[in-house]
């Protein structure tokens, strides 16, 4: 099958498809005579597999330690790490949660303290005007989900 019909069958825009065999999720397929890519069975399968684990939430990293271990034939192995690695995902989901809460609370402290305040008629040099003067523990939130390191917001003035 091309690739416009292996992607459609696994409700996929072809360009996720190429871009699983850039990262080496999907095995590069054969070529047909006139140079179409030519999928079968067994590349739909996996492809299937791969759109499944994605929407779980797990990296492509995840995914291709995952490959090897499944290769359409070994479930019961695959079965056991996919239920390790969504212990995992909740896992991290959980801290999320404990690091936006704390995140929420310090924002609702600023607004507070903005809506308290009256604006000056000029801004000031420190800014203080605009963005009140914390003094919480910068929270780090990762505001993208795939960043590699999170962005710390300090709210603290400056002395």
């Amino acid at each position: 099958m091309r690739i416009s019909e292996l992607a459609e069958r696994v409700g996929l825009p072809t360009s996720t498809v190429r871009y699983y065999e850039r990262v080496g999720l999907m095995s590069l397929p054969a070529r047909s005579g006139s140079g179409y890519r030519d999928y079968d069975e067994r590349a739909a399968t996996r492809l299937l597999f791969v759109a499944r684990a994605r929407r779980m939430g797990l990296t492509c990293d995840q995914i291709g330690a995952l490959l090897p271990i499944w290769d359409g034939t070994n479930c019961g192995a695959a079965r056991a790490r996919v239920s390790q690695l969504i212990s995992e995902k909740r896992r991290e989901i959980a801290d999320r949660i404990v690091e936006l809460e704390q995140f929420t609370a310090q924002l609702e402290q600023l607004h507070t303290a903005l809506q308290d305040s009256s604006a000056p008629p000029e801004c000031r040099t420190d800014l203080s005007c605009c963005v009140p003067e914390s003094t919480a523990v910068p929270i780090g939130i990762e505001l993208a989900p795939h960043r590699t390191h999170p962005v710390a917001l300090d709210l603290r003035a400056a002395d």
